[in-house]
């Protein structure tokens, strides 16, 4: 099933609260708008599959968000375009286009979007999450978290990406996982499973306990976090709470791939990411290249063809 809704007003004031997501409870939120208030025009579109929730929502300029309580749902949030930062407590974070976030009920946070923002929101119930995490071997005595961490790995986030687009793509043309009762629950049960699988958990509020061990997710929330600096790997080990050997073999274990790898992964990502949003008439791809640690510009080239499969100029040119 879906459904759209548009609303605008060129003399909206710059604070203004504005229903909440279509089909949901109709709770409200409060938008700060940032930006010029003629260019306010906010259109969003929503599918669902069983109670899974798949919506897009756009505002046309700067627009901070301060939501209602979640309730009984989690959502994840990812921009399709633009740039989005979410702040919760002491924690921000910035993402980019194709980052995820994962938000629970229990967190309060508000959003800060970009005037090109284009935005991708996934509802999930939080009995089904729930339910996920207990089949997971997580601590579902108390309430189940999420940190504000991306994905963990390349991987992980391709796989997430994949099932909301199968959910959405599927009733977006009224396929059978829409129609049908048995394959619409089935679905809502692997969103839930794979969000659970993919995005940094945390079984306890407060507690750093995550699906992987709590010492490997430091040092990867500190590579997510800071991936400008300079992150060696006894850095990291110190912040992990272990040595150079165990980081390296724990890394290995469950990422696949070293510390090192994954935070030459993590900066060439975000170097993708500025690549499509910035305009290259200000800045080149040497400039971003460097800033983010790569002094080899043939290197980096061979990198990013490698995983995107086109140059970087291709792309701050498009």
């Amino acid at each position: 099933m879906a459904e759209s809704l548009e609303f605008g007003d060129h003399r909206l004031p710059q604070r203004t609260v504005v229903p909440g997501t279509v089909n949901q409870d109709k709770r409200s939120h409060t938008d700060n708008v940032y930006g010029s208030s003629r260019d306010f025009r906010a259109i969003q579109t929503e599918v669902t599959v069983s109670d899974v929730a798949i919506h897009t929502l756009r505002y046309g300029t700067d627009v901070r968000i301060d939501p209602d309580p979640l309730g009984a749902w989690v959502l994840v949030s990812t921009p399709m375009r633009g740039r989005l930062t979410i702040r919760s407590g002491a924690e921000s974070r910035t993402l980019g286009p194709g980052e995820s976030v994962a938000i629970d009920s229990y967190r309060a946070f508000e959003l800060t979007w970009r005037q090109n923002c284009q935005l991708r929101t996934l509802r999930l119930p939080l009995t089904s999450v729930v339910e996920a995490a207990q089949l997971a071997g997580a601590d579902t005595t108390r309430p189940v978290r999420f940190g504000l961490g991306d994905p963990a790995t390349t991987a992980s986030a391709r796989s997430w990406q994949s099932v909301v687009a199968v959910a959405e793509r599927d009733a977006r043309m009224a396929g059978e996982l829409s129609r049908s009762p048995l394959l619409s629950e089935q679905m809502s049960r692997m969103t839930a499973t794979t969000l659970v699988a993919t995005h940094p958990l945390l079984a306890i509020p407060g507690d750093d306990r995550p699906a992987v061990p709590r010492q490997i997710r430091k040092a990867v929330e500190l590579i997510e976090r800071s991936p400008d600096e300079d992150l060696t790997v006894t850095r990291l080990a110190v912040a992990a709470g272990v040595g150079v050997r165990a980081l390296q073999q724990g890394f290995r274990q469950h990422l696949q791939m070293s510390p090192t790898e994954y935070l030459r992964q993590t900066r060439l990502e975000r170097a993708h990411h500025q690549l499509l949003r910035e305009n290259p008439s200000t800045v080149t791809v040497a400039e971003i290249a460097h800033s983010w640690g790569f002094g080899n510009l043939g290197r980096f080239s061979q990198m990013y063809r490698g995983r995107y499969g086109r140059l970087p100029s291709q792309t701050l040119r498009d």
